[in-house]
């Protein structure tokens, strides 16, 4: 029985740890490791005097949240009830998810659940099935930010005007002379491209983690972005034109100096008036 106390005290401590690690790495909430570890420790005995408490299932079940939220309120370091708020629901998200992911792999495999081999081995499921969780919130998250970073493009070219999506990158730091230069992926350059408005082509240098490399980049006469609902016109923009697809979702990779020109245009408008 000596053992299966240490299997608990270990097994919650070092999972209690993970948890509230994980929970302040997404909320961006400051914390500290000396914080996380005392309430591990805090976590691993109250692991172990859960199941002698005798209030019915209701009452210990209310034991357990308030426990809960007074771990997440002793580590980290809370500007406002919100951010409390916030990270108290993630860490019992976490913390939920991962116990039935758990469940769900040692009725999979046939191991007793509450078996002193099971308990033993807990750490090794759980962080994985954490590191999964965590993974495909980050990628929701990140689908999200682009989602909320595409726009609305119409790209003109003698009078041929093809209609897609955009993508606001942040990292696009390409330059035709003073020129920012929006990239285009093969779709949307063949759509762009005809007969009678087959442009002049140029090829433009930039630098990769390899090294120095060339695009293929001509200059289309506009480009039409709908920044929040407004309609914004550009005029004599370089497009590059990329060997492969620029992204899922959007045909053109766009500049953010085009974002920042529609900015000061509202900061202007405004002292205007």
């Amino acid at each position: 029985m000596t053992v299966y106390i240490e299997y608990v005290l270990i097994d919650n401590f070092v999972l209690d740890y993970l948890f509230l690690k994980a929970t302040f790495h997404l909320t961006n909430i400051p914390s500290s490791k000396g914080r996380l570890l005392f309430c591990a420790f805090l976590g691993s005995v109250f692991a172990l005097i859960y199941p002698l408490i005798r209030l019915g299932s209701v009452g210990t079940a209310v034991i357990k949240i308030l426990f809960g939220l007074l771990l997440t309120l002793i580590s980290g370091k809370f500007k406002t009830k919100k951010e409390y708020y916030v990270c108290t629901l993630i860490f019992f998200c976490l913390t939920t998810l991962t116990g039935g992911g758990i469940i769900a792999v040692y009725n999979l495999i046939g191991l007793n659940y509450s078996s002193e081999l099971s308990i033993g081995l807990m750490i090794l499921p759980a962080y994985a099935i954490l590191k999964i969780v965590l993974a495909v919130i980050k990628y929701i998250y990140s689908r999200k930010a682009v989602v909320q970073n595409v726009y609305k493009c119409e790209l003109s070219l003698g009078g041929r005007v093809v209609v897609t999506d955009g993508f606001m990158d942040t990292g696009n730091m390409l330059y035709d002379g003073d020129t920012p230069v929006i990239v285009c992926d093969k779709r949307v350059a063949k759509e762009l491209f005809s007969g009678d408005t087959l442009p002049k082509i140029k090829r433009i240098t930039f630098s990769t983690v390899s090294g120095k490399s060339t695009m293929m980049a001509i200059t289309i006469n506009s480009i039409k972005i709908y920044f929040d609902g407004h309609e914004n016109i550009y005029n004599k923009v370089t497009l590059g034109v990329a060997k492969n697809s620029v992204g899922t979702g959007y045909g053109v990779i766009l500049h953010p100096a085009l974002e920042k020109d529609y900015a000061k245009l509202n900061r202007d408008d405004k002292n205007v008036s």
